[in-house]
């Protein structure tokens, strides 16, 4: 699958008065004008509409209301609605084509933050944009995260940046995001491998932790009871547990063993301490049984998430099925092998209904997306239930001392007496206080070496989780060098490539030997050199911009969406004859493309000869005759 987005039509409104709306289409789209006819105004809207992060707006711009897009994807077609506004303004997603969202409601619409929320319970506008379009999603990077519009930076080269800077100029930037946005547009698991350098450093961080622990729990162990395991623990916990319930039945019976009478008072605060151990015993039971049920909720939720994994694999298998079987064409009906007659472009042969297969994609999208929060909240489900079993046993082990307190307070309160009956229950209650001390002794040695075992098959299991990602890392780390030398060499070649195609402006360029970028320094090289004329600077800022676009067009491991938007095609005071053999370059440069793309530059020194192609979207606009309607 190649990743790729493209915009269909964009529309912008100011309350229900259309200011703009025109269609564009993959290729090359040419919007032309007069300086100052508000060319760069609809770039800004289609950089803030894909959810780009920007509130610069020019006046004609501000009065506007809201901005619409279609957009085609990988995925599905997909329609996104945002008003003017603020940096951090939401975006309204329909999944269908912007004609169809025009009669919606809201209840149809998904209101998508800009931004991860904190709560991971939604989903972004780039999650949403990456997986539609078939872009991996991008992790945390310190704490920013690579989003749509961190990567629309290197995708929209607009007027205000300085030509001599790769990415779209921003005030508060780093060279960590600049590296990873760079890394994922060429297609290099960058992120992945310092990702995995993050986790390993915490799993190393964990072990030792776990390794001292453990080492502190085996110093509380006894060395020379014979209770070092828990079966010898659970024999004699057996065999105290006997002797308990055999000094409960004489003390229970201890009229048939003594004569005499026993005061009202002393029956009154026995049957009260006994109340009190069997109330100690039924919500002890009752948090045992609450544990057994919450163990098995979680095998259960724990199924459910395996259930939806393996449905959402099964949605992409069929989205794929959907897809091949669509190009299947039936001679015979399938039914009685009666031979079909001819149906009309876009109908089915056998039933003669309309096919729309952009519906269809959008529904298999909407159905994946629904399926991942699902997974999302059931992990989170999951996770609220561990704690809540780690609570329990803690509360558990509370109680357990508690019970057993009560009951060597319930032995000792009638420890000194003046009768035999007395003496009888007296001498009883001191084996039963002996028998339950000894119990909770043993119960914290099991609960020892339990957790001595536990520690120890965690630092196993930490062992070899560390092991097998020092693994991936040393097969990411080389095939990130790889993938690096491959997209960078092909980038180099096109880029020497376009750089001679230009007008003899600069020796530089008829014959260069090295073309190269780099995302961390925020920089073009030709031949190891960054300075060049300023409009000199702005052919090698485009060439920069096209040959990353060009080179996915014919490598499909690029994640480069394949949609780039060129604002500043001949700025700087460039020639117009300049101009136009670039606008030319550009147009055959697309025409050889491999894969679908979308190349979308404003101008206003229109080369005629691209006129009558069908390359412009909207007419000519003049100051008489802006983008923006009168409104």
């Amino acid at each position: 699958m190649v990743s790729f987005l493209s915009l269909r039509r964009l529309r912008v409104t100011k309350g229900n008065t259309v200011a703009y709306d025109e269609k564009f289409h993959r290729g090359v789209n040419i919007i032309r004008g007069e300086n100052s006819s508000g060319k760069s105004t609809i770039s800004d809207f289609i950089f803030y509409g894909l959810g780009g992060e920007f509130d610069r707006w020019k006046d004609a711009a501000a009065r506007c209301s809201a901005v619409r897009l279609e957009i085609e994807t990988t995925s599905s077609v997909l329609t996104l609605h945002r008003a003017v506004g603020g940096k951090q303004e939401p975006i309204l997603l329909y999944y269908g084509t912007m004609e169809e969202s025009l009669s919606k409601g809201i209840d149809e619409w998904q209101r998508i933050p800009i931004r991860r929320p904190p709560s991971g319970k939604e989903l972004s506008i780039t999650q949403v944009v990456f997986s539609a379009a078939g872009i991996p999603e991008a992790p945390n990077f310190g704490n920013s995260n690579i989003t749509m519009h961190q990567v629309l930076r290197l995708l929209y080269s607009d007027q205000q940046t300085p030509a001599g800077k790769l990415f779209r100029f921003e005030n508060f930037d780093t060279r960590d995001i600049r590296e990873a946005v760079g890394q994922l547009v060429i297609g290099v698991n960058g992120y992945e491998l310092y990702e995995g350098q993050i986790l390993l450093r915490d799993l190393e961080s964990e072990y030792t932790g776990k390794d001292r622990l453990y080492k502190a729990a085996l110093l509380a162990l006894p060395q020379s009871e014979g209770l070092g395991s828990i079966g010898a623990l659970n024999i004699r916990v057996s065999e105290l547990e006997a002797k308990r319930n055999l000094i409960i039945e004489e003390i229970g019976k201890v009229d048939s063993y003594v004569g005499g009478e026993q005061s009202d008072k002393f029956l009154s605060d026995r049957r009260a301490m006994q109340t009190n151990l069997r109330k100690l015993a039924a919500s002890l039971q009752d948090k045992e049984h609450r544990l057994a049920d919450i163990t098995e909720e979680r095998k259960e939720i724990e199924q459910f998430v395996e259930f939806l994994e393996a449905q959402l694999a099964s949605i992409g298998s069929a989205d794929d099925i959907s897809e091949r079987l669509g190009s299947i064409e039936f001679q015979y009906c399938p039914a009685c092998l009666k031979e079909l007659s001819t149906s009309e472009a876009g109908h089915c042969i056998v039933c003669h209904e309309v096919i729309d297969e952009e519906k269809a994609r959008s529904k298999y999208f909407e159905i994946k997306i629904d399926t991942e929060l699902q997974i999302r909240e059931s992990s989170q489900l999951l996770k609220m239930k561990a704690a809540e079993s780690e609570g329990l046993q803690d509360d558990l082990r509370a109680l357990r001392r508690t019970y057993s307190e009560a009951v060597v307070e319930f032995s000792g309160r009638y420890d000194v007496t003046n009768s035999p009956r007395e003496s009888f229950l007296a001498e009883r209650n001191k084996l039963l206080g002996r028998i339950e001390r000894e119990l909770t002794y043993v119960e914290e040695l099991r609960a020892t070496i339990a957790r001595v075992d536990q520690l120890s098959q965690e630092r196993a299991n930490l062992n070899d989780e560390i092991e097998r990602l020092q693994a991936r890392l040393r097969r990411l780390e080389a095939s990130s060098t790889a993938r690096t030398r491959t997209a960078m060499d092909s980038i180099s070649v096109v880029g020497k490539r376009l750089l001679k195609e230009d007008l003899p402006r600069e020796d530089t360029f008829e014959n260069p030997e090295t073309f190269s970028l780099n995302f961390g320094d925020d920089a073009m090289l030709v031949d190891g050199k960054m300075n060049f004329s300023e409009s000199s600077n702005v052919i090698v800022k485009n060439t920069a911009i096209l040959s990353m676009i060009l080179s996915a067009c014919y490598d499909k491991e690029f994640w480069h969406p394949r949609f780039v938007l060129m604002d500043n095609i001949e700025d700087k005071g460039m020639e117009q004859i300049r101009s136009h053999n670039y606008q030319r370059l550009i147009v055959d440069e697309s025409a050889k493309a491999k894969y679908p793309h979308q190349i979308i530059f404003t101008t206003s020194m229109m080369n005629p000869e691209l006129e009558a192609k069908g390359l412009t979207v909207g007419p000519k606009y003049t100051r008489q005759n802006k983008t923006l309607a009168d409104i």
